[in-house]
């Protein structure tokens, strides 16, 4: 596409404009046709601006939806693809932004395609069967993505981790029956479910198909460090399911010292989640060196246990122990980048009120 002053670029989708003065204090700059055709936006239409702190202005059409085509992949099953792997492929659609998705399959692997299709709809939110034949499923993306902003799935997904750690903790204390182990596996599906969600998201707004502001960011800069965050979120949740599927097959009582291991880390992984609501970077500094030695704490007590033959029998308890400190490290990486961001953002905004 060529701009008015001669510039081009093989995109499409980068143009160069000259800023225009009229009345002596309104700055004009203008768009190209086929952009405004594509937005839907005529003559006399209205258009919302949005000023980011990251340098850039937002424009779209204030009262109608950008003119974009459906978005469908096409997914062929072959006799050797495993169950995992169509999943796979079936889930990473979902998340890139397709809006329906189509398997094909020769009639004697339907009941494969039908298992899968059932599979992913339990992980991913919004993801519906709309269509059946002998040689193919059409899957349909119908969630609204604003309908729960970034910020609420993760104090969602912070809400369900806490609770599979508090609950697998008073099974691993003797408070609580093992039946309720069950129950902690199951609500990972909740974890992941969200965690997807967010991940589909903030995909969609690096692809520019929705803002941050819908999503309830202040700037798309955030998203790399709330992807940290709920997938450290994520994988916390699946060393909690480790633990209580072994657990479940465990029948016996825990030495004191594997009791004593996973209830001093229980306690700072749920304060370090509780630091992904203030962002405080005193306390984020704190717990970091404290998980770092707390590391080092579990691989002592791991030696020790070795030499009274527990090490081995209770290997996943500590190894889902070390993992979960290793992964709540991570999500103090991600809160601390977010604190500078949030500081980083206040001076640009205050910088923009000075003026030049």
């Amino acid at each position: 596409m060529k701009s008015d002053d001669g510039s081009s670029n093989s995109s499409g989708f980068v143009v160069k404009r000259k800023v225009q003065v009229t009345g002596g204090s309104t700055y004009i700059v203008s768009i190209p046709k086929e952009w405004a055709k594509l937005l839907n936006i005529d003559r006399g239409a209205e258009v919302l601006l949005e000023l980011n702190p990251e340098g850039w202005i937002r424009l779209r059409a204030s009262d109608a939806a950008p003119n974009r085509s459906e978005r469908v992949a096409q997914i062929t099953i072959s006799p050797n693809t495993s169950d995992a792997t169509l999943s796979m492929e079936v889930i990473s659609a979902y998340l890139t932004g397709y809006d329906t998705i189509v398997l094909r399959f020769s009639p004697d692997a339907s009941e494969v395609a039908e298992k899968v299709a059932n599979f992913v709809r339990t992980k991913a939110i919004g993801l519906e069967l709309l269509e059946e034949s002998y040689d193919q499923l059409i899957l349909k993306a119908v969630a609204d993505l604003t309908s729960i902003s970034a910020r609420m799935v993760v104090e969602n997904m912070i809400k369900v981790v806490k609770s599979m750690i508090e609950d697998l903790s008073d099974v691993v204390e003797g408070l609580r029956q093992r039946g309720l182990l069950e129950t902690v596996v199951r609500r990972d599906d909740i974890v992941d479910k969200l965690y997807l969600y967010i991940y589909k998201q903030l995909n969609l707004a690096l692809q520019g198909l929705m803002s941050p502001k819908e999503l309830g960011m202040n700037t798309l800069a955030e998203s790399i460090n709330i992807f940290t965050l709920v997938k450290s979120l994520e994988r916390i949740a699946d060393q909690v399911v480790s633990i209580a599927q072994w657990l479940l097959d465990y029948d016996k009582q825990l030495p004191p010292d594997v009791r004593q291991l996973f209830g001093k880390v229980k306690g700072s992984v749920m304060r370090s989640i509780d630091l992904a609501s203030t962002l405080s970077r005193e306390q984020a500094v704190t717990m970091y060196e404290s998980l770092h030695e707390e590391a080092l704490w579990v691989a002592e007590l791991y030696s020790k246990a070795r030499a009274s033959g527990c090490a081995n029998e209770c290997y996943p308890v500590f190894d889902g122990a070390r993992r979960m400190l290793a992964h709540t490290i991570d999500l103090l990486e991600a809160i601390m980048g977010l604190n500078f961001l949030k500081g980083l953002e206040a001076q640009v905004l205050q910088g923009a009120a000075n003026g030049p």
